[in-house]
């Protein structure tokens, strides 16, 4: 039986530019988090944006239930892959409750309004991200860390089976980010495959799961977060000494770096 989503051989340029990744493969199963771990410039978002059929890759495949992404139209993919970005730009006057409602759209016939399940949904992802305070308020008016969490919980009403994050702490404070985390770590309880890119170690460290390493030359080493992640890799992948240690008061390790 094919994997939920499986990427076989996946290369990707920009014109005559020597390749931003190559050679990436692996797959993801429901229920499983999958971290991709490297610097800036790794690819990463890249990586995220072909297996939302959003770029095209120069090489290789990207399949969701055995069948390639090329072949289902934009809506039914969204049935399958949900994408939380980086950055989240609204124009229009939308409240969150607004904004979150429109998440149902690939669910909903081209001539349906939403249902009281829909309408459901939005509650309990409000609820599930401590949007209470925010529901009324103006997507466009809110800051980019509660635009960040807004978008979380879009993608939890849309309700796909595959869920891409690209950073998703990046603009959030450190409450927030244990909160996003919670939320993924939740997810995948769920039943949903979560895939999100980090620059910061001590994601991976908390999720579990898989985690995939994009180095700066476009190579990918992928395996289990707490078999993959060690000091040396990760001091290689950043170029500057870090260590896996133990903390006590944390009860797990913690990736941590030599003095300044």
């Amino acid at each position: 039986m094919a994997a939920l989503l499986e990427v076989q051989d996946l290369a990707f340029r920009y014109s005559r530019d020597s390749d931003v990744f190559s050679g990436v493969t692996f797959s993801v199963e429901p229920g499983e988090v999958f971290t991709l771990l490297g610097p800036n410039g790794a690819g990463k978002s890249t990586l995220l944006n072909c297996i939302a059929g959003l770029a095209a890759p120069t090489q290789g495949t990207v399949r969701v239930h055995g069948r390639l992404i090329d072949e289902y139209s934009a809506r039914d993919l969204a049935k399958h892959i949900g994408y939380v970005r980086q950055h989240i730009d609204v124009t229009y006057g939308y409240t969150v409750r607004e904004y979150l409602v429109m998440g149902a759209a690939p669910r909903i016939g081209m001539f349906s309004t939403p249902k009281q399940e829909d309408y459901d949904r939005v509650e309990e992802a409000i609820a599930d991200l401590g949007l209470q305070a925010l529901a009324d308020r103006i997507v466009s008016q809110l800051s980019g860390g509660e635009r960040q969490r807004v978008a979380v919980a879009r993608v939890i009403v849309q309700n796909p089976e595959i869920i891409l994050f690209d950073e998703p702490t990046s603009a959030l404070d450190y409450g927030n980010q244990i909160r996003v985390m919670r939320t993924c770590k939740q997810l995948s309880e769920r039943g949903y495959a979560v895939m999100m890119t980090t620059h910061n170690p001590d994601q991976p460290i908390l999720l579990g799961g898989k985690v995939a390493m994009l180095n700066s030359d476009g190579t990918l080493a992928v395996g289990d977060a707490d078999e993959t992640l060690t000091s040396e890799r990760l001091t290689q992948l950043y170029g500057t000494e870090l260590h896996l240690v133990y903390v006590d008061e944390a009860d797990r390790v913690a990736c941590v770096s030599s003095k300044l």
